[in-house]
């Protein structure tokens, strides 16, 4: 009964549409009631049809002929531009008031012109739906969709080349961009390489780094322990090592290490009339020869350690007499002759006896070695012969490989990521950053830069660390 009571309750006020189409309210328990009703429209509610546009063309466009030829039969007063303008028209129909042209992949291509080419294909490489493909794919792309104009592939080729993300995650090339530049030294001892390797585990005194430098001429290496890496631990270095030695160098070859550039090295140089050569931002090869000695030098330390001696100060002066008395495979001398004029004796003749060990006359020897010193400029000189003949093979084989590029001032480029460090190198990180404006070409492939800003950058960089920027214009 109290259930029956409450149905009723809910049933005394129904809502319903009215006859006038407003709300009405219907009462009692029979049937509810709905009425609905039905407005006809004795006009349009739209008079014309609605097409998204999104990019309109304006003006005449390589359309307008065969456009004109098709609705009006309109052709050129000139012959052959008449019959070709026939003869392209064969593939091509008005349908709707807009050109297509019959494709041999299935439907009608519809034609565009160049603003509209201009957003199909942006549409596709770098849209919401894309993945910056390459030209192929975005033309493969485009003609699918149904679009065609004459000039797809040069078009799609000069917007891929000049799109700043496919720029900036471009692989690095591996191929060598310029080519090879030997350094070579007029006489021994002139022209020295210098670098810093380590560190290493830290010895006694906290000593863990190496300077090392090198002979162009003789390839004669020199290397002292240090605990830090100053300015004054590196002028004393080539004060004690090589100034003391060997008389002063010319030309003194390193990296950009604070050390090497700023004072007192630097303003010491000056003073002894020593030119030094800088290598460009993350270029090693510029001296490559002392890099490659650091990487011996380190290998025969690590050799020659074992598993239990941590004291690798010790093995440094068995390493450099292993370096000083081997055949260098490009002058095919050792360093020690081209220094000395004669071959060194080595342990091994102490403990096997060779002929010139075994039969010494103190008199006949004196005389030898004087003789070999007369002989030794001549010696140099056909070691300086083999060495010239090494490099050219050298140079062959390198610039076979070579891709030549070249930029001149006012060039927009990008620069190598992992040279310089001024993006964030992580995996989704680009591989190049700029753009770049070339302000001076210094030759063999040196350049010197400015940013965006005007502001000059402070060292100069290798072409291999150097992409050219395009800028697409329509």
């Amino acid at each position: 009964m109290k259930y029956l009571r409450i149905a009723k309750l809910l049933t005394a006020h129904v809502v319903g549409w009215g006859s006038d189409g407003g709300f009405g309210v219907r009462a009692g328990l029979g049937t509810l009631v709905a009425e609905v009703l039905v407005e006809e429209l004795k006009e349009k509610s739209v008079n014309e049809i609605e097409v998204l546009a999104v990019v309109e063309e304006e003006g005449d466009s390589w359309m307008t002929p065969i456009h004109e030829y098709l609705t009006n039969e309109t052709l050129p007063a000139e012959r052959k531009k008449a019959r070709a303008i026939k003869r392209k028209s064969q593939r091509f129909a008005i349908i709707n008031g807009m050109l297509y042209k019959k494709s041999f992949l299935g439907p009608w291509l519809r034609c565009v012109g160049p603003s509209q080419a201009n957003y199909v294909l942006r549409e596709i490489h770098e849209g919401s739906c894309s993945m910056h493909a390459g030209t192929r794919s975005v033309i493969a792309k485009a003609l699918r969709i149904g679009y065609y104009w004459p000039t797809m592939h040069k078009d799609a080729r000069a917007l891929i080349k000049a799109c700043q993300e496919c720029q900036v995650h471009k692989p690095v090339p591996r191929n060598p961009q310029e080519k090879l530049n030997p350094i070579t030294s007029p006489w021994p001892f002139y022209k020295w390489g210098i670098d810093i390797a380590g560190p290493f585990p830290e010895g006694p005194g906290k000593v863990k780094f190496l300077i090392v430098a090198m002979d162009y001429f003789t390839k004669w290496i020199e290397a002292k322990p240090v605990a830090t890496i100053t300015g004054n631990q590196v002028k004393k270095f080539v004060w004690e090592n090589i100034v003391c030695r060997f008389g002063l160098p010319g030309e003194i070859i390193s990296d950009n290490g604070k050390q090497f550039r700023d004072n007192p090295f630097k303003d010491w140089c000056e003073k002894l009339c020593i030119q030094q050569h800088f290598a460009s931002v993350k270029h090693p090869q510029t001296n490559g020869l002392v890099e490659r000695a650091n990487r011996s030098l380190g290998e025969g330390i690590k050799a020659r350690l074992g598993k239990d001696n941590k004291n690798w100060m010790e093995e440094i002066s068995h390493v450099l007499w292993a370096h000083r008395t081997m055949v260098k495979s490009s002058n095919g001398d050792t360093p020690f002759s081209l220094t000395y004029g004669t071959e060194a004796v080595i342990p091994a003749e102490i403990g096997m006896p060779t002929f010139r060990t075994a039969e010494v006359d103190v008199a006949k020897n004196d005389e030898a070695l004087k003789i070999n010193l007369e002989l030794l400029e001549e010696k140099r000189e056909q070691a300086a012969i083999r060495e010239a003949k090494s490099k050219r093979q050298m140079e062959k084989y390198y610039n076979a490989k070579v891709r030549n590029t070249s930029f001149k001032p006012g060039d927009l480029v990008y620069r190598n990521n992992e040279a310089s460090h001024a993006e964030d190198t992580g995996k989704l990180g680009p591989k190049w950053e700029g753009p770049y404006e070339v302000t001076e070409a210094l030759g063999k492939g040196s350049y010197r830069l400015k940013d965006r800003n005007g502001k000059e950058l402070p060292r100069t960089w290798n072409v291999c660390n150097l992409k050219k920027c395009y800028i697409h214009k329509m």
